[in-house]
Protein backbone atom coordinates (compact mmCIF):
# COMPACT_ATOMS: atom_id res chain seq x y z
CA UNK A 1 0.00 0.00 0.00
CA UNK A 2 1.26 3.45 -0.86
CA UNK A 3 1.74 6.00 1.83
CA UNK A 4 1.47 9.64 1.02
CA UNK A 5 3.88 12.26 2.23
CA UNK A 6 2.65 15.88 2.36
CA UNK A 7 4.82 16.85 -0.63
CA UNK A 8 4.16 13.66 -2.58
CA UNK A 9 2.84 14.54 -6.06
CA UNK A 10 2.04 10.95 -7.09
CA UNK A 11 -1.58 10.01 -7.60
CA UNK A 12 -3.31 7.61 -5.25
CA UNK A 13 -3.60 3.98 -6.40
CA UNK A 14 -6.92 2.70 -7.68
CA UNK A 15 -9.24 1.31 -4.98
CA UNK A 16 -8.92 -2.41 -4.38
CA UNK A 17 -11.54 -4.77 -5.84
CA UNK A 18 -12.82 -5.37 -2.30
CA UNK A 19 -13.39 -1.64 -1.78
CA UNK A 20 -15.20 -1.35 -5.10
CA UNK A 21 -17.36 -4.38 -4.25
CA UNK A 22 -18.23 -2.90 -0.86
CA UNK A 23 -19.36 0.33 -2.50
CA UNK A 24 -21.54 -1.59 -4.96
CA UNK A 25 -23.00 -3.67 -2.12
CA UNK A 26 -24.01 -0.53 -0.24
CA UNK A 27 -26.18 0.51 -3.18
CA UNK A 28 -28.82 -2.17 -2.49
CA UNK A 29 -31.98 -0.76 -1.05
CA UNK A 30 -33.50 -2.39 2.06
CA UNK A 31 -36.29 -4.10 0.10
CA UNK A 32 -33.76 -5.78 -2.21
CA UNK A 33 -31.67 -6.90 0.76
CA UNK A 34 -34.79 -8.31 2.43
CA UNK A 35 -35.76 -10.27 -0.71
CA UNK A 36 -32.24 -11.67 -1.04
CA UNK A 37 -32.25 -12.71 2.62
CA UNK A 38 -35.65 -14.40 2.31
CA UNK A 39 -34.55 -16.28 -0.82
CA UNK A 40 -31.31 -17.44 0.80
CA UNK A 41 -33.14 -18.63 3.94
CA UNK A 42 -35.62 -20.58 1.77
CA UNK A 43 -32.78 -22.06 -0.28
CA UNK A 44 -30.78 -23.24 2.73
CA UNK A 45 -33.68 -24.23 5.04
CA UNK A 46 -33.59 -27.83 3.85
CA UNK A 47 -29.82 -28.07 4.23
CA UNK A 48 -29.98 -26.67 7.78
CA UNK A 49 -32.61 -29.23 8.80
CA UNK A 50 -30.47 -32.20 7.71
CA UNK A 51 -28.41 -34.05 10.32
CA UNK A 52 -24.65 -33.62 10.37
CA UNK A 53 -22.72 -36.30 8.54
CA UNK A 54 -21.20 -38.91 10.88
CA UNK A 55 -17.68 -37.76 9.98
CA UNK A 56 -18.44 -34.22 11.19
CA UNK A 57 -19.99 -35.51 14.40
CA UNK A 58 -16.83 -37.55 15.05
CA UNK A 59 -14.60 -34.56 14.36
CA UNK A 60 -16.68 -32.33 16.65
CA UNK A 61 -16.61 -34.94 19.43
CA UNK A 62 -12.81 -35.23 19.08
CA UNK A 63 -12.45 -31.45 19.21
CA UNK A 64 -14.68 -31.19 22.29
CA UNK A 65 -12.68 -33.93 24.03
CA UNK A 66 -9.40 -32.15 23.26
CA UNK A 67 -10.73 -28.89 24.74
CA UNK A 68 -11.89 -30.43 28.03
CA UNK A 69 -9.50 -29.74 30.89
CA UNK A 70 -7.53 -32.76 31.97
CA UNK A 71 -7.97 -34.15 35.48
CA UNK A 72 -4.97 -33.20 37.61
CA UNK A 73 -2.77 -36.17 38.42
CA UNK A 74 -2.13 -36.96 42.07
Amino acid sequence: MMTREPDDRQSWPEPSPATAARKRRNRLDPAARRRIGQNLRALYAEVLSQPLPERFETLLADLAASLEPEEPSR
